[in-house]
């Protein structure tokens, strides 16, 4: 019986101690596909640039250096292959192989890692013991791990976007979702079609069923500028109106490093600040304007079908001055519509070519506005917009130094709905980029329209999904 027992009790005992070197192995090509799968998504765009940074991140991380891939208790390396990695618009799926990947990269925002895909050596466990018992001279094992964004840099305000079309020549110059680059709006004071009140959405922060209209569970996203999902254009979102300004504009102006007080208060570590929160005010802090603006905006308005501003149609209305334009360019410069159609690609991260400042007499008839003579815009490739300055004191302002500072957080990414609405469904049509002038107030946010952004520009915080 003794000897019987014996027999089992070393059959466990083998048991245990291969299953342990098969488990050990198991946990060193797991870190190996997590740390890979993490590293390379935060390349990843939706574009074949993105993937090939993505495969160049993942191949550094095995290549010589302190912290280059290892295996077998440390004493061997690795060699990577692209044959391990794969992409997808989802973490679900269906995956791509790179060369399928490259060809089509849009809104390929997610990867996953397979070491099976490596090479066959370092999955393989010799056994110590089942050999004996068994005709298992050795195992194999592999492991997996997907990776991609979980959130998205875009502020849960929408507005009506005042177009249908993405890109329209408007007398030679860019014109999107019917807004117009370097000019200024009253966030607040747009519709379509027209009505007697301008009209916002809060838009979900989070995919749920229900419309969130909680402001304490609005405050970090309004706080963060950031939205917990991956994509919103040409889907459909949930929306509420209307946006509660009234409750909310102390965590849009963190952005200029005040936080107000109260549980909902932005953290400046969460939240900073931007490196020029100078404010652009229209009879004050727009010097480098020839004739004091009128107003924080171009000026009101409402036809029928619309609630926008002077620089909305074609022509401007008859009897327009200058100065109902309101302070122009102060983070963003019009573009020619050449520029865009020349391409008809995603704008470049160097930005589309721009007109000069003297070009504002064609742009903007009737009315004309021009530059000062004393304070003129700026013209140089170092300063280019009065934004573009972080010395002085007619352009810039920094911010506290105990506070944290990033460049354009004054720049809300807002989704562009498709209006009119019905109901709490509501269509992302763009994610237009809207510089803050002056900060928000319990009645206004004054915004100047900076051109379009992909969500593939804007994905934050990288994480790994089961």
């Amino acid at each position: 019986m003794f000897a019987s027992a014996m027999f089992i009790i070393l059959g466990f005992l083998a048991l245990a101690l291969d299953l342990s070197l098969v488990t050990h192995r198991k946990m060193e090509l797991q870190n190996v596909a997590d740390t890979a799968a993490l590293s390379a998504a935060h390349e990843l765009d939706g574009t074949a640039a993105g993937i090939t940074d993505a495969l160049e991140t993942a191949s550094q991380r095995f290549l010589q250096g302190a912290d280059r891939f290892t295996y077998h208790y440390g004493k061997a390396t690795m060699t990577w292959s692209d044959a391990a990695i794969e992409f997808a618009r989802s973490p679900s799926g269906p995956w791509r192989p790179v060369g399928e990947a490259m060809t089509n990269p849009e809104d390929l925002l997610y990867l996953r890692v397979d070491t099976a895909g490596l090479d066959a050596e370092y999955g393989t466990v010799a056994t110590l013991f089942l050999r004996t018992f068994t005709d298992i001279p050795d195992t194999f094992t592999s492991a997996r791990a997907i990776a991609g964004r979980s959130a998205i840099k875009v502020t849960p305000l929408g507005i009506c976007a005042m177009r249908d079309e993405a890109h329209r020549n408007h007398g030679g110059e860019l014109e999107e979702f019917g807004f117009r680059r370097g000019v200024g709006y009253n966030l607040l004071d747009l519709n379509l079609p027209g009505a007697t009140a301008g009209q916002t959405f809060i838009v979900n922060p989070v995919a749920q069923a229900t419309p969130i209209t909680d402001t304490a569970t609005l405050a970090p996203f309004v706080c963060t500028g950031t939205m917990a999902m991956s994509r919103l254009s040409g889907g459909t979102v949930k929306v509420s109106a209307s946006f509660p300004i009234n409750a909310l504009s102390q965590q849009l102006n963190s952005r200029f490093g005040t936080y107000g007080t109260g549980a909902n208060a932005c953290d400046a570590r969460t939240a900073p600040a931007d490196i020029n929160i100078k404010e652009f005010i229209f009879n004050n802090g727009a010097a480098w304007m020839g004739a004091t603006p009128a107003g924080q905006s171009a000026a009101l308005l409402a036809t029928t079908e619309r609630r926008w501003t002077i620089a909305g149609p074609d022509t401007a209305p008859a009897g327009t001055l200058g100065a109902q334009f309101g302070p122009l360019w102060s983070y963003a410069k019009a573009v020619p519509y050449a520029s865009y159609a020349s391409t008809g690609a995603p704008e470049p991260a160097t930005g589309y070519s721009t007109y000069d400042v003297t070009k504002w007499s064609t742009l903007y008839a009737p009315g004309q506005p021009t530059t000062s003579l004393t304070t003129p815009y700026p013209d140089s490739a170092e300063t280019p917009t009065p934004y573009s300055y972080t010395t002085g004191t007619q352009f810039y302002k920094g911010p506290s130094a105990s506070n944290k500072s990033l460049a354009n957080r004054r720049v809300l990414n807002l989704p562009l709905l498709a209006c009119p609405i019905t109901g709490s469904d509501a269509t992302v049509r763009g994610i237009g980029k809207f510089f803050m002038t002056v900060p928000a107030t319990q009645t206004s946010l004054y915004g100047e329209f900076a051109g379009l952004a992909t969500e593939q520009s804007l994905g934050t915080r990288i994480v790994l999904y089961p």
